[in-house]
């Protein structure tokens, strides 16, 4: 004779452990860019952001993961921060600087967009050095003349600070997906070749939600939801470039001419 009451019992038992085992899965860049997005900004922001953010890395073939880490340490995300030089936005553009690359920076996907190109830029500057992702990085601070000068990071506290602070970043991005973060030379693997299962955080979760529950708008999901991203992470916000242009040549802060 079943005993009904046992197996209900059991299947009670079962139920409660699958809610509380972590589930696995593989996470994407795009997650990433959303989950890091999503400590700083509201899940609506953070979906509009990171996709703006993939939809760019697309374009101009930067890593996603790195542009999250700049933006990271630039403006945690936040469109309405001016510094106090006048840099704009989530990328921080200088007025001029949006001007050349025809963007208006209180468009937060504009801002992000120039943003990304002009890393893009950097990348391909230094794409031959040993450590690309921080020449780029320090390059995007300090300008890339003063970069060439030193024939790496410059020696300015505050840009090696930032270089720390955005790779420190990089890294930890990926290591949420049980990675290890290259240097973005070309000869190196956008990721690690091992790619295991990482547990769905709660920001992860919630994207997978969003994207299974609405419609990829064709603005701009739906490049990111075909071409996935496969290339190669908090202080508080760089306000203190008041007082870095007298010695540093800030090229995305000032033009494109240098």
């Amino acid at each position: 004779m079943i005993n009904w009451n046992l197996k209900r019992k059991a299947a009670v038992l079962v139920f409660s452990l699958m809610a509380i085992l972590p589930a696995t899965q593989a996470i994407t860049p795009e997650e990433l860019v959303y989950d890091q997005v999503s400590k700083y900004v509201s899940a609506q922001q953070a979906a509009d952001i990171s996709r703006n953010i993939c939809d760019a890395a697309a374009t101009y073939h930067v890593d996603p993961v790195f542009a999250t880490a700049v933006f990271t340490t630039e403006s945690h995300f936040d469109n309405t921060a001016v510094s106090g030089v006048g840099a704009i936005g989530i990328a921080q553009l200088m007025p001029d600087t949006a001007a050349y690359l025809n963007v208006n920076p209180y468009n937060v996907r504009e801002n992000i967009f120039g943003g990304v190109k002009y890393l893009g830029q950097m990348m391909d500057r230094y794409k031959t050095w040993d450590k690309p992702f921080m020449y780029a990085a320090a390059a995007y601070n300090a300008g890339p003349g003063a970069v060439d000068r030193a024939g790496g990071v410059p020696h300015y506290a505050e840009t090696m600070n930032y270089v720390q602070t955005v790779e420190n970043t990089r890294q930890d991005i990926w290591r949420i997906a049980g990675m290890q973060a290259n240097t973005g030379r070309m000869d190196e693997s956008p990721v690690a070749t091992t790619k295991v299962n990482a547990p769905v955080f709660p920001a992860l979760k919630e994207w997978h939600e969003n994207q299974t529950a609405s419609a990829v708008s064709p603005s701009g999901a739906t490049a990111m939801a075909q071409e996935k991203i496969g290339t190669a992470s908090h202080t508080e916000h760089v306000l203190q470039r008041s007082g870095k242009t007298k010695n540093n040549d800030n090229t995305h802060l000032t033009s494109f001419a240098k």
